[in-house]
């Protein structure tokens, strides 16, 4: 499932800011919400020309012609590649608004002028590029693209039809004219289609090699090391996009096979389990069984991550030894085989150590999340990497999202609601349980063969909804940090408790805190506002006090550690939360008083209503609040 609609928006918005905004300059006055609109509108019309032209965004930004006197063409490109004249009209409405009947024939009447000839009545933008646009004009064979772009759906059925009226006839002798609509969801398929990895074409030679035709075709043999670091150089990471991990840097095992290759080339044949790549055609060139050239098209190395990498390491310290060589096998699976390349990875990769989550690498889920975050500028690692270690406030791992999600996805339900669904056979998406698993065994979150990862994990999840969870998880994380820090310093009786009921019982209080913020958690924005954190501070300092009060019974007879990895001790203190939840609230105790981080100061809210301990419905992304 897509995004929604104000996510895409989202995404659209934070992308035409963080690269157009600083190359395409205000034209009216700076600041303003008119010129904020302007300056968005300007970066849309230039972003077509990305998507359409395969054009840079510098490249993009000059081409823009919006202003007084464009005749309704807010950008113009000669594609000489395509033989075309490529005319962009483009408008950012919120809304949805798609260019009006008026606007599309302002449009159609500009691209009349403009094969009349009639420069004059353009503006200087134009003015600086008539040689290019007289050639495109005088060129037999180059056609005219009319594309409107927007955030809407479609165009009105008055503008359609006027520009099929002109297209009909404009192309009387010859097909010159189309138009071309260009909605929110094309728009956004261009900001994904950017992040999808390339097809590679790897170039090798195989030394004392063999073939198997049936039951279907593979070669194997010897590859040198130095041939294996330079396609490592070459493609970088776009060689294991089907692994499911990225090079880990160079420690343990790495460490030995990179000081292999440089102190004793000779035995990396023997000592290393070689590599395996999977391809979508062999193509052998001229040459004998003992050196032949390949061609390996849209070619993966499934298994072999570790050590293509340690060897790239080794490479860049010096030349590597002819001696140095590999075994290689190469599967052909064919076009479109991803089944196939699939269980070859997970079987090549269940001969030695992987966790499970290094599986998730195998979901295309996660590759469709990865495109989404990328095009807003985060990177989202689904595969361990080295980079995925360094972290950083654009970067998340899918371990994190996977806590993040399992702790702010779903509502807390009673006991009794949790029985009355499974008497019903109804999925039951309890907070509680996934708080539980995260804090006893984590790993539960991302077996995709459990009963978490689907339901964390779905089609309806968006690259915007996982950003927003993870910046609330690390958000809350923080809070809730600070408030067990405070407690070190507090010299009453039970400051030890409440320092292990903070560290022990964060997941728990985030999922009340989420089904309190419902509103928060599911706006299309990426980032937090100050609003935003002051509202989930204020809603985790009240509900951490209620949780605490709810468990402080309970304390005697088990530590906070076994109440909180329990579901028999968890489910029951939910239960009495959300019985006072429902309660009138007492007044909320000082700040001085908790003994944890408040919010600044604000009006009191007023009582929340009774929390709705039956089924809450779906979230607009599918899943529960």
């Amino acid at each position: 499932m897509p995004p929604t609609r104000d996510e895409q928006i989202a995404q659209i918005d934070a992308v035409l800011r963080q690269r157009f905004f600083p190359i395409i300059l205000s034209v009216g006055q700076a600041g303003t919400e008119q010129d904020d609109t302007n300056r968005l509108s300007r970066s849309l019309a230039a972003y077509a020309l990305v998507g359409l032209c395969d054009l840079d965004d510098a490249g993009a930004a000059a081409c823009i012609t919006d202003g007084g006197n464009d005749g309704g063409i807010d950008a113009a490109h000669y594609d000489r590649a395509n033989s075309k004249l490529v005319l962009v009209q483009a408008k950012f409405k919120r809304s949805g608004a798609a260019p009006s009947q008026a606007e599309c024939l302002a449009t159609v009447n500009g691209v009349k002028a403009l094969r009349e000839k009639r420069f004059d009545q353009f503006n200087a933008q134009f003015q600086n590029r008539i040689d290019e646009l007289e050639e495109a004009l005088d060129t037999p064979g180059v056609g005219i693209s009319m594309v409107f772009v927007y955030l809407g759906d479609t165009l009105g059925p008055h503008a359609t039809t006027d520009l099929d009226t002109y297209i009909a006839d404009a192309n009387r002798v010859a097909e010159i004219v189309q138009w071309r609509d260009g909605g929110l969801a094309t728009v956004h398929s261009w900001l994904v289609d950017e992040q999808s990895p390339g097809s590679v074409t790897v170039n090798v030679t195989l030394e004392l090699w063999k073939c198997v035709t049936a039951p279907r075709k593979a070669v194997y043999g010897q590859i040198t090391a130095a041939s294996l670091a330079a396609l490592a150089q070459q493609h970088g990471k776009a060689l294991f996009q089907r692994n499911i991990r990225h090079y880990l840097g160079t420690y343990g095992v790495n460490a030995a096979i990179a000081e292999t290759v440089r102190a004793k080339p000779g035995d990396l044949f023997y000592l290393n389990n070689g590599i395996t790549i999977v391809a979508e055609t062999i193509r052998p060139a001229g040459g004998t069984e003992d050196s032949c050239a390949f061609e390996f098209v849209n070619a993966s190395i499934v298994n072999g991550a570790q050590t293509a990498g340690s060897i790239l390491t080794a490479s860049q310290n010096g030349d590597i030894s002819p001696d140095a060589r590999l075994l290689v096998t190469i599967v052909e699976i064919g076009q479109g085989a991803d089944e196939l390349a699939v269980r070859i990875t997970r079987a090549r990769n269940t001969q030695s150590f992987v966790r499970g989550i290094d599986f998730a690498a195998l979901d295309p889920t996660q590759e469709r999340l990865r495109r989404e975050l990328a095009s807003a500028n985060y990177c989202y690692f689904y595969r361990p990497s080295a980079e995925a270690r360094l972290g950083g406030e654009r970067s998340m791992t899918v371990e994190e999202a996977a806590i993040a999600l399992a702790c702010l996805s779903f509502t807390p339900l009673s006991r009794s609601d949790v029985d009355l669904f499974r008497n019903q056979n109804r999925r039951v998406q309890n907070a509680v349980d996934f708080s539980v698993a995260a804090k006893k065994e984590i790993s539960r979150l991302w077996d995709q063969s459990g009963e978490f990862y689907p339901q964390l994990f779905g089609d309806a999840l968006t690259g915007v909804r996982l950003c927003r969870l993870v910046k609330v998880f690390r958000f809350l994380n923080e809070v809730l940090a600070a408030s067990e820090q405070s407690e070190s310093v507090n010299a009453s009786p039970d400051a030890y408790h409440r320092r292990m009921f903070f560290r022990h019982g964060r997941y728990f209080i985030m999922g009340f805190v989420a089904q309190r913020c419902r509103g928060v958690l599911g706006r299309a924005e990426h980032e937090l506002t100050e609003a935003d954190r002051t509202e989930l501070s204020r809603a985790t300092n009240e509900l951490a006090e209620v949780i605490y009060a709810a468990s402080e019974d309970r304390q005697g007879e088990k530590g906070y550690l076994s109440i909180f990895r329990n579901l028999t001790d968890a489910q029951p203190l939910a239960d009495k939360v959300l019985q006072r939840l429902a309660a009138p609230r007492a007044p909320a105790p000082a700040a001085a008083d908790a003994g944890i981080v408040h919010a600044p100061a604000a009006a009191p809210a007023a009582d929340p209503p009774a929390p709705n301990l039956g089924l809450i419905p779906p979230a607009p992304n599918g899943l529960a609040p």
